[in-house]
């Protein structure tokens, strides 16, 4: 069984759910950030930043990317903790919430595939 097909399994119906739920509030996010630059602060600059998100969410979603998750939060620390500094109110902190809930369950879903992997994970192919 290839990872994508383990991924589809019944077993793992919940973490696929999580991990397409981190891509799309991803993808909401970047949305939200670039119009909020662009359209409140004529600024251009949140290109980038929709970009990265962006990115990173595709990453999650079609790979179950750790490193995109890691980036991802990363990314959004940063970015909290530059609009504290900035403004000296808290801001940008829902990305932050995508990307620890991206980095718990592409963890959960590496860590299961390498088990399944390794045969200590039941095999899912036997009939119910």
């Amino acid at each position: 069984m290839t990872r994508l097909e383990y991924l589809k399994s019944p077993e793992m119906a919940l973490i696929r759910k999580n991990i397409n739920s981190c891509a799309i509030m991803g993808y909401v996010v970047a949305a939200l950030s670039f119009g909020i630059n662009y359209f409140m602060y004529q600024s251009l600059s949140g290109i980038f930043d929709a970009i990265l998100i962006v990115v990173c969410s595709l990453l999650i979603q079609l790979l179950q990317s750790r490193v995109a998750a890691i980036v991802l939060m990363v990314y959004a620390a940063l970015n909290v903790i530059l609009v504290l500094v900035q403004t000296g109110r808290l801001g940008g902190w829902w990305i932050a919430v995508v990307g620890v809930y991206a980095i718990i369950y592409t963890f959960k879903f590496q860590k299961a595939w390498k088990a399944y992997k390794n045969g200590d994970a039941p095999d899912i192919n036997l009939p119910q």
